[in-house]
């Protein structure tokens, strides 16, 4: 009994393409770094075989965005978030603890924010 329809083989098999020649590997490349054959991968990007979440990690290992392949949805940080991150860890540890300590009261004023929103749409309707 196969686990995924033809299309979502066929979807999954684009997506891994996509990201095969997004890292500018050949798909005999790909085939031996998951020492697999050359017609084995072949199918996967085709969608006649589901490449099954056990070649994931491996997939994920080369610089796959596998949520991506499963998904559709990106994983690697975008350029605002590199940024973030590079002057995050440029702070000194009582300018991490202050950014920490500012998304805890975040988190803390958000529900109250929602409920003030709420009200200030119920006046206004």
């Amino acid at each position: 009994m196969a686990l995924t329809s033809t299309k979502q083989r066929i979807t999954i098999g684009s997506r891994l393409r996509e990201e095969r020649e997004r890292l500018g590997y050949s798909e005999l490349q790909i085939a031996q770094l998951l020492g697999i054959p050359l017609e084995t991968y072949l199918r996967f990007e085709s969608g006649e075989s589901d490449p099954g979440i056990y070649r994931m990690p491996r997939l994920f290992a080369i610089g796959f965005d596998v949520l991506y392949i499963i998904t559709e949805e990106r994983h690697i940080p975008g350029l605002e978030e590199d940024l973030l991150l590079k002057r995050f860890r440029s702070l000194s540890l009582k300018g991490k603890v202050a950014i920490f300590n500012t998304m805890d009261a975040l988190e803390r004023l958000g529900p109250n924010l929602k409920q003030k929103i709420r009200k200030v749409k119920r006046t206004h309707e």
